[in-house]
């Protein structure tokens, strides 16, 4: 399956090294060259190392050699990526698949075109020595975000356990949770092991007993997608392809180079670049993650109907679409 996304890959320059060519056979000047705007909503206002596979496909060139000139456009909250799409500010992002689900559920045009990752790594963290047990919970503080995900997730974990919200007390932060846990605010922090479980033992917390919702019944369907807006993708389909393809080119080259990675990483957002140590090794953390081939990237009815059929027995969502309705596999390279 790489091998065709390979060729599609040399195809794309092929077709554009043949576009660069005047009369004669004479290469045109690169500003000459016509170009798809392209702006990428992200699905977290803070940077992350989960954008670096776009960082390196700007940086290496893949996004100009498929006809792409790119933008990455942080969201103001980490509940607007949806709505850039929806409103044009952005034609392609990267989103929690919890927002797709209930940006559908509210008419919204986004589609997820591509997994980004291929499995559920969201749960619980705790320091000590002592195994979360969900039905002792009760009367405990969790820490969480005010996103979609941990919106979706934590009564699912909870429900595990014989409890609800309404057993538990929450505080939510607004940038990371886990510096509430390593100060002892919260009995419990929710997040995915290749950041926040990458923050604990980087930030002098030790390895932390960690508890996974896929493991107490949550589905184990992958955190993040790649999503694009409806109307855009309907209106020139080859961009998004290309892009994915791109993407993932600089997702490959950030995985053989993790270095230069993230020393671009913390070069284009310099506030997060004394954090060397935790960017390091939540990039290497993702790395296993990622859906680089096209069989992990392929989407399923499957993976959309558990979800959301669980998000309904959950009474997090008032009715499931057919799965057809929250993503599309057409655009894959």
């Amino acid at each position: 399956m790489r091998t065709r996304t390979r060729w599609v890959g040399l195809l794309a320059v092929l077709m554009l090294a043949a576009a660069s060519c005047g009369d004669g056979g004479e290469p045109a000047e690169n500003g000459d060259l016509p170009r798809t705007e392209l702006t990428i909503a992200t699905e977290w206002p803070f940077p992350d190392p989960l954008w670096i596979p776009f960082l390196a496909a700007e940086d290496q060139g893949f996004y100009e050699d498929v006809g792409l000139d790119v933008t990455i456009q942080p969201p103001p909250d980490n509940s607007t990526t949806m709505r850039m799409l929806d409103g044009g500010q952005a034609q392609v992002g990267l989103s929690a698949i919890t927002d797709v689900v209930f940006a559908r559920g509210e008419g919204l045009g986004v589609v997820s075109v591509s997994n980004m990752t291929d499995s559920n790594n969201w749960g619980l963290f705790s320091l000590g020595d002592d195994p979360i047990d969900v039905s002792a919970l009760a009367g405990r503080t969790i820490g969480i975000y005010n996103d979609s995900w941990t919106a979706a997730m934590l009564p699912l974990m909870l429900e595990s356990g014989g409890l609800t919200m309404d057993d538990v007390r929450t505080v939510a932060a607004t940038a990371s949770v886990i510096p509430l846990l390593l100060e002892g605010e919260i009995d419990v922090a929710t997040e995915v092991t290749n950041l926040g479980g990458v923050e604990i033992t980087t930030s002098g917390g030790g390895e932390p007993q960690i508890l996974l919702a896929r493991d107490v019944g949550a589905p184990d369907t992958p955190v993040w997608v790649y999503v694009a807006s409806t109307a855009f993708a309907e209106e020139d389909p080859d961009a998004v392809t290309a892009w994915l393809e791109a993407t993932r080119r600089g997702a490959e080259w950030a995985v053989e180079n993790p270095e230069d990675a993230v020393a671009l990483f913390e070069e284009t957002y310099p506030d997060v670049a004394s954090a060397h140590e935790y960017n390091l090794a939540a990039w290497e953390a993702t790395v296993p993650l990622l859906a680089l081939d096209r069989e992990a990237a392929v989407q399923d009815d499957q993976q959309w109907r558990e979800f959301t059929v669980a998000l309904v027995d959950s009474e997090q969502l008032d009715q499931a679409l057919d799965p057809g309705e929250y993503y599309t596999n057409d655009h894959l390279p």
